[in-house]
């Protein structure tokens, strides 16, 4: 590898992304969507919506990467949050082939994040890379952003999508907020705790990522960890790890459902006991391969 573009290169991922890019001397570009950028070295603006493209040369990179998304459980799924989520998936990647297309170049390689939303939020089985996809509104919204990706012919022939479950980061995500409330001693699990979490060290993903790019995978690859644990075992490690009890008994489902509504409350009661098979038989090997490994290497 001696050069990658990346969309979306200022979230958690991406900046992650960078980090190790920079720590391997690999050159990178980044787009972003946040004005003023250019002064900051291998930043550029872009604007999807109104396809404003920089002004560079597309054929000096080997792969394309893209992060783009708005946050999911940022805020409530009113009817134009669930618009600006699928807009916000996209453009993006409309705007990637258009600008390909328009210099008539392909890159080596195309990987984007896709979601473990894609399956079903209360499957009783293992779930792998064939599993069917779920129902409801993230199902739907990750099919629709799969079939945008899967039809980027004009970016590249070869193209790879990474379902990526919960990601664990000291920095964002979904252990942030929890080291908050168990900080403060009113850390709860939330509601029977029974629910399989599929979560990845943010390292991990991008090393995973790397390796995708390294090894020219192609199609749909689970990222994920291959051992997920439970919310109430997350929950409960989590703390001893902060070393803080946990007083508080379990948030009833009734009251999730009140604070976040129908929908998103569903999102915090997922229960996905994926397993990324192909990455697997792919070869790839994690640094964080327990859930102990990883939240003493996130809060030492």
């Amino acid at each position: 590898m001696s050069k990658i573009l990346i969309a979306g290169g200022s979230g958690m991922i991406g900046s992650k992304l960078i980090l190790k890019l920079k720590q391997n001397n690999i050159d990178f570009v980044f787009l972003s969507t946040q004005k003023n950028t250019n002064y900051l070295k291998n930043s550029y603006h872009w604007d999807p919506e109104k396809d404003i493209f920089p002004s560079i040369d597309l054929k000096e990179f080997d792969a394309v990467v893209n992060f783009c998304g708005a946050g999911i459980f940022d805020k409530a799924f009113s009817p134009e949050r669930k618009k600006t989520l699928l807009s916000s998936r996209i453009l993006p990647i409309e705007a990637l082939n258009k600008a390909f297309k328009r210099q008539n170049i392909k890159a080596p390689i195309f990987i984007s994040a896709s979601a473990s939303g894609y399956y079903s939020n209360d499957s009783q089985e293992i779930i792998d890379e064939n599993s069917p996809s779920g129902t409801g509104f993230i199902a739907e919204l990750v099919k629709k952003w799969e079939t945008a990706i899967f039809s980027s012919s004009s970016i590249s022939d070869r193209i790879c999508a990474i379902r990526i479950g919960i990601v664990l980061s000291n920095t964002g995500g979904f252990l942030k907020p929890m080291a908050q409330t168990i900080n403060r001693y009113v850390g709860a699990v939330p509601g029977s705790g029974k629910q399989m979490v599929s979560w990845i060290h943010v390292d991990d993903l991008c090393e995973m990522i790397l390796f995708a790019i390294k090894n020219k995978l192609e199609g749909v690859y689970n990222g994920t960890n291959n051992h997920p644990v439970n919310l109430s075992q997350i929950t409960h490690q989590f703390a001893q790890q902060l070393h803080k009890p946990l007083i508080l008994p379990n948030i009833p489902t009734f009251i999730l459902r009140l604070i976040f509504g129908k929908e998103r409350h569903q999102l915090i009661l997922t229960n996905q006991n994926i397993t990324p098979k192909r990455m697997l038989d792919a070869g790839f090997k994690y640094e964080f391969d327990t859930i102990e490994k990883a939240l003493k290497n996130l809060y030492p």
